[in-house]
């Protein structure tokens, strides 16, 4: 009993599958399959009528072939809806089409003897073809079918962690204290593979943006064990620990090629703890005398070794400045002839916008990598003003 309702549950299941990657498929190619069908059978009738050896009229030609390939379109349409029990209607409708086609036009006039060599020879490739032509057909229905469904199971995993990106990476917007902190990432497709993220404790705060290497469903988990990793552990350490426990939380976890690359801030209530993996450098703009100072990564991304540390230093921030953490999809943009976009343009973009509110600032930098060049990869960004 087992053994059959496992069976009964993968045919359901296969049927469920089918219909969800037909109703996924675009208008334009569903018609485009329908043509497929009619054309395929349209030579059938033709074959068919080839093993004839009567004359016959150019309108009782198209008839036929109408007939033929209009109602192979039908039984394609309610094998897709699954409605079978209308395909013996269908075949008794066709019939009874096809029995008065031939009524209609009766055979006067003979082309071929009957039983004549040709008429052998013709009548044997037409039933060469029509076999060839249905066999290739039922073929690739079976192909089609299996690869659909691979299709829709790799198009689910998508759609899952496209929503898991969605909802590990929403936009930041908060007020903390003295600091306004804006965070937003924006992926390349359906599915990103960097992170912004605020972990709140009382007064102090952990900001960071990471980037995982990769896209799809190991990516994105691999993004939600560092965000847990980072919002369990980001309490009385310093940035560096912090990188380090996470580290060791994910290095056991991930696939050998993976890897990611962290910008950490932290807020301790008196000063600013920063630490960089493999990342771009913190971007600090200093209102006291108008200059971009850049913090460079003094460590390898996470996942790389099994053994690492990682090492933080103290950021001094004073009213009216900035503090900008980005993903390398801001500065690896290229033009049509090949040149990066690089760090300086952004750097300098940061020093003439500062009066402008954060939102305005991080369209501004992002635009600025558009007009550039065509965004290849996610574009992340966690700003903080300094109130």
């Amino acid at each position: 009993m087992a053994f059959i309702a496992s069976f009964f549950e993968r045919v359901r299941s296969f049927r469920v599958s089918r219909r969800q990657t037909w109703k996924s498929t675009p208008l334009v190619m569903r018609v485009c399959f329908y043509a497929a069908v009619f054309s395929l059978f349209a030579c059938v009738g033709a074959l068919v009528l080839l093993m004839k050896t009567g004359y016959l009229s150019p309108l009782e030609i198209v008839l036929n072939i109408a007939i033929m390939g209009g109602f192979a379109v039908m039984y394609a349409a309610v094998s897709i809806r699954q409605s079978y029990w209308s395909i013996p209607i269908l075949g008794i409708i066709e019939g009874i089409l096809f029995g008065i086609v031939a009524g209609y036009y009766p055979r006067t006039l003979q082309l071929v003897s009957p039983g004549s060599p040709l008429q052998q020879q013709l009548q044997l490739l037409a039933v060469i073809g029509v076999v060839s032509v249905i066999l290739g057909y039922v073929l690739f229905i079976v192909f089609f079918a299996r690869q659909g469904a691979l299709y829709f199971r790799a198009r689910n995993e998508i759609v899952m962690a496209a929503e898991l990106h969605r909802a590990l990476v929403p936009p930041i917007h908060k007020t903390i204290g003295s600091f306004e902190l804006y965070g937003v990432s924006v992926p390349s497709g359906e599915i990103g593979g960097d992170l912004v993220d605020l972990a709140e404790d009382g007064q102090s705060w952990t900001g960071y943006v990471a980037d995982v290497s990769g896209h799809g469903m190991s990516a994105g988990l691999l993004m939600a064990m560092f965000k847990t990793a980072v919002r369990t552990g980001a309490k009385d350490v310093s940035s560096g620990q912090l990188l380090s426990q996470v580290h060791r939380a994910l290095y056991p976890l991930k696939t050998p090629n993976m890897f990611a690359t962290a910008g950490v801030l932290q807020w301790t209530g008196r000063t600013f703890d920063l630490a960089l993996a493999g990342h771009l450098p913190l971007l600090h703009y200093l209102s006291s005398s108008g200059e971009v100072r850049e913090y460079p990564a003094s460590d390898l991304p996470l996942g790389v070794l099994p053994e690492q540390t990682f090492t933080s230093r103290e950021i001094l921030c004073q009213p009216g400045d900035i503090l900008l953490l980005l993903t390398d999809g801001l500065t690896e943009v290229f033009d049509k002839s090949g040149k990066e976009l690089g760090m300086d343009p952004l750097k300098n973009l940061l020093g003439m916008s500062t009066t402008q509110t954060l939102p305005e600032l991080f369209d501004s930098v992002r635009k600025a990598a558009l007009n550039f060049g065509k965004q290849e990869d996610d574009q992340t960004m966690l700003l903080v003003r300094c109130l």
